[in-house]
């Protein structure tokens, strides 16, 4: 179903948007002209709709700002998913001749290098979920990465070694 947002004015109140997420459900809020907003549900159509939260001017800003993904980009749930800003998780073994072996996260520091990001790390059947800067990569490794296309084409040495 398209994405359709109902605008409706509401005189001496403010203005209220509703959007259809199934056929019956829908979610609605109303921004009054105080800066309020309050935000309503409704699982069926011939009924009302249910008040389920008020926000303050800032609230309603801060929640926008998460439901826009400012502050956390999702991350695919299987590797070779995309996400909303072109990343893809990747899983990388350290090899004998990377020149990671040995070293730490902080190191190498694959963040400031390309913009990728290790999420986990597995050793021996054990995973390290987000390592810290001092977790030290050992030869077989298994690194779950995040990143751009350009970001993983500029990992295979590192992380592998010489082909």
């Amino acid at each position: 179903m398209p994405l359709e947002i109902r605008e409706r004015e509401l005189p001496g109140v403010g203005v209220r948007y509703e959007v259809d997420l199934t056929a019956e459900e829908s979610i609605a809020t109303v921004i009054h002209n105080s800066g309020r907003r309050d935000l309503y549900h409704r699982t069926d159509p011939s009924r009302d709709y249910e008040r389920v939260a008020e926000l303050s001017d800032s609230q309603a800003r801060a929640l926008g700002l998460l439901l826009v993904g400012a502050y956390y980009q999702p991350v695919p749930t299987r590797v070779g998913d995309v996400t909303p800003t072109d990343e893809h998780t990747k899983w990388y073994q350290i090899g004998v001749d990377a020149p990671a072996a040995g070293q730490t996260i902080g190191e190498i520091d694959i963040e400031s290098l390309n913009g990728a990001a290790i999420l986990a790390v597995v050793r021996s059947g054990e995973r390290t979920a987000n390592p810290p800067d001092e977790f030290t990569l050992e030869v077989d490794d298994q690194l779950v990465v995040i990143g751009d296309q350009i970001a993983h084409g500029e990992l295979g040495e590192l992380l592998h070694g010489p082909e």
